[in-house]
């Protein structure tokens, strides 16, 4: 065709399809009305929309229009075959006159939906560089077969489509998106929700003082922190790590979390709890997550404590003079062995001594060069506390990391829990 006769087309009727399908936000609706409309203006029997399985790379028959409706709408051509698989691969209109003709054609779309194809007009769907799917004509309504005029007025048809299905894909994609962050600041509200914000007052607590922080990396963390009276004058604390990350890892934060409430009875210590707990967790754990722990009972008066080592981070007792010393690790990880074993140690605080007990978010924490926060850093940035409270020793590590991480995307939770005797 001469590009004098392009010029003669009557473009009228596609610009103010390209209009409605500009103000349509529904995919199906959008797919319909491209059918619907262009059918008419083209003279076909049919047309129809295929697009890609990203899985199998099928071009299955999204939408279409016509008799032979019905019966298509199930219909997958092999990536490749046929003339649309012609037209996605060479990326341009194909126009064929007489399918009888022509190898490309897939017969088999005929034999399963009893229609009779005998001339049709594929054009991709072209956005940018990439290919969406393809638009079909079949069957040309008062010629034998389609024009060049037909051609060019699909080729520029078929880029508003392309256009207008990107636009609605990333708007729904964008909804999804939207959804998915709502759901996750509301599981992020609930867990939160499950972490004691109020420490023990004076009056709770003679002998000692609490303070604990949790900083999630993403929306749902996977790090656990706990306290809560277990007896008279005793109280229950409890720092946790569960593998993994997001959804899957808060949900068993929260499971380990609430069976630790429920063992933790007046009589029962540290590796009593924990061996409960990890019968439980062990017996019940399709996903193979398991979670690391310090578990302790501390005597809210004298600061004497008992804690149970699950293979966690070995805790940093911090002297009245404001060293800090590490404490020995021991014990396995929960969730995984029915027959675990954990370490136990008792420890007594001396008065304006602390013992910090933390999550690997610390110590793992990376700068953009990829360097490690490391256990000398956090044993330095606990150096030189002589009289800070425990709030002010938590504040004081979790500024040093930060410090230290700078831009650098966070890489893990950040779980501290800071245990005081009052001096």
């Amino acid at each position: 065709m001469s590009r004098s006769s392009e010029q003669e087309l009557d473009y009228g009727p596609l610009f103010r399809l390209a209009g409605e399908m500009g103000r349509e936000a529904d995919l199906s609706g959008l797919l319909v009305m491209i059918l619907e409309k262009s059918r008419t203006w083209i003279q076909a029997e049919a047309c129809s929309i295929f697009l890609e399985d990203e899985n199998t790379g099928e071009l299955v028959i999204h939408s279409a229009h016509g008799d032979s409706a019905p019966q298509l709408g199930t219909l997958r051509v092999p990536q490749g075959e046929g003339i649309v698989g012609s037209a996605m691969k060479e990326r341009k209109v194909v126009r064929v006159d007489d399918v009888s003709q022509d190898a490309r054609f897939y017969a088999k779309a005929d034999e399963k939906t009893g229609w009779k194809t005998k001339a049709l007009l594929a054009a991709p769907l072209l956005e940018g560089g990439e290919c969406v799917g393809v638009i079909e004509f079949l069957n040309p309504i008062g010629r034998a077969a389609f024009s060049g005029r037909d051609e060019t007025m699909v080729e520029y048809f078929a880029g508003l489509v392309a256009a207008a299905l990107v636009r609605i894909r990333a708007h729904e994609a964008a909804l999804e998106r939207a959804a998915v962050q709502r759901d996750l600041d509301l599981a992020r509200e609930l867990q939160g929700g499950l972490l004691p914000k109020v420490f023990p007052t004076r009056l709770e607590a003679p002998g000692i003082e609490l303070f604990a922080r949790l900083e999630p990396a993403k929306e749902v963390s996977g790090d656990l922190y706990d306290f809560f009276p277990i007896e008279a004058g005793k109280m229950c604390f409890v720092v946790g790590d569960v593998s993994g990350k997001g959804i899957a890892a808060g949900i068993f934060m929260a499971v380990t979390r609430t069976l630790i409430r429920a063992i933790a009875i007046p009589g029962r210590g540290p590796v009593e709890i924990m061996d409960r707990v990890n019968a439980q967790l062990a017996k019940e754990n399709p996903a193979s997550l398991f979670v690391t722990m310090i578990l302790g009972i501390v005597d809210t008066e004298t600061g004497r404590m008992v804690y149970g080592q699950g293979g966690h981070n070995p805790p940093i007792r911090v002297t009245g003079k404001g060293k800090g010393v590490y404490e020995p690790p021991g014990g396995m990880p929960l969730g995984v062995f029915e027959e675990a074993k954990f370490g136990q140690r008792e420890l007594e605080l001396a008065p304006g001594e602390s013992l910090l007990v933390y999550t690997d978010g610390v110590t793992e924490a990376m700068n953009e060069a990829k360097d490690l926060f490391g256990e000398d850093r956090l044993e330095q940035a606990v150096t030189g506390v002589a009289g800070f409270s425990a709030e002010k020793i938590a504040e004081r590590v979790i500024e040093r990391v930060e410090g230290f991480v700078l831009e650098a995307e966070r890489s893990d939770d950040i779980t501290l829990l800071v245990i005081q005797r009052r001096g």
